[in-house]
């Protein structure tokens, strides 16, 4: 059909599927909110605009280890998901080597509704923090029934929830009600700029502009999958404009070449992977609302 590039898809499950043939027609393909890094194993034609679950990992361990103090973690992970499998193997690393325990790895699937069986076997550990990169209506299900699972000296599980940028939905605030107060997650992008004496930068004139123009359209403030599917698009759009065609391989090698880019969000470049090199952000869900809680720079 003469496609010059394709934007997505969304989820790494998918990404990892479509990638080959993109590669395999010579098409390029910039994902937007998919993060495990073997997406763009197919081949020079695959990009990402988000940050990969290698960082994001990384990111979420040492946030547990130095600003939660956290010495021991359990994880929850969905089986047979390339995104949550991954990336809940990148933070058991990360937070084993910077000293920490894991002293428990339960799994489930997904549109399970009673996580009783694998919050029991959590609980007797009494860890100091819960990864649980997974999905609406999964996550807040979960983190309801922990706080109901007793563990030693407490009526239910204490530990402080993190998440991943896939809990980035709208969803998980109305589906968690009290229960996911006090948690934290990672994403790429934050609508609300940090307050005095948080880490991070203000908000560019790129992302007011897009902030804006998103809550016009829609009459709500945008999310991470929102701002990265902005990006990806003008990604696309921004390579074409430079390139001295509009072939496929010649968008492929724009992309490639991209500086210093800003939107939405900031892509300082493209490793030689075609993993994006930029910033996370980690949000706090304190008083029944999405806060700014800091940016790690890459």
């Amino acid at each position: 059909d003469g496609v010059a590039a394709i934007i997505g898809p969304n989820f790494s499950r998918h990404a990892v599927r479509i990638a080959p043939i993109a590669q395999n027609h010579g098409i390029p393909m910039i994902t937007t909110s998919a993060t495990n890094p073997t997406i763009t194993d197919a081949g020079d034609f695959v990009f990402m605009a988000a940050f990969t679950d290698d960082f994001q990992g990384k990111v979420m361990a040492q946030f547990a280890d130095r600003e939660l103090r956290a010495s021991t973690a359990a994880v929850l992970t969905q089986e047979g998901d390339v995104f949550s499998e991954g990336l809940s193997q990148t933070f058991i690393d990360n937070f084993t080597g910077f000293g920490g325990n894991v002293v428990a790895h339960e799994f489930y699937t997904s549109g399970d509704t009673d996580f009783t069986v694998q919050l029991t076997a959590i609980a007797q550990f009494a860890p100091d923090v819960i990864f649980m990169p997974g999905f609406v209506p999964d996550v807040p299900l979960a983190i309801k029934q922990a706080r109901t699972i007793p563990q030693p000296n407490a009526t239910g599980i204490t530990a402080t929830f993190l998440g991943a940028d896939s809990w980035d939905d709208p969803e998980l605030l109305s589906m968690g009600s009290q229960a996911v107060e006090g948690s934290f997650f990672s994403s790429a992008f934050s609508a609300a700029p940090p307050t005095s004496g948080q880490t991070g930068a203000t908000l560019n004139e790129s992302a007011r502009q897009f902030i804006s123009a998103y809550q016009s359209m829609f009459g709500r403030s945008p999310d991470g999958p929102g701002a990265l599917g902005y990006d990806a698009l003008k990604l696309v759009v921004q390579a074409m404009r430079r390139a001295d065609q509009l072939e496929p391989a010649a968008i492929r090698d724009q992309i490639a070449a991209t500086r210093g880019y800003t939107g939405a969000t900031t892509l300082i470049g493209y490793n030689s992977n075609r993993h994006a090199t930029k910033s996370a952000v980690i949000l706090r869900i304190q008083g029944g609302q999405v806060q700014f809680h800091q940016q790690i720079e890459p």
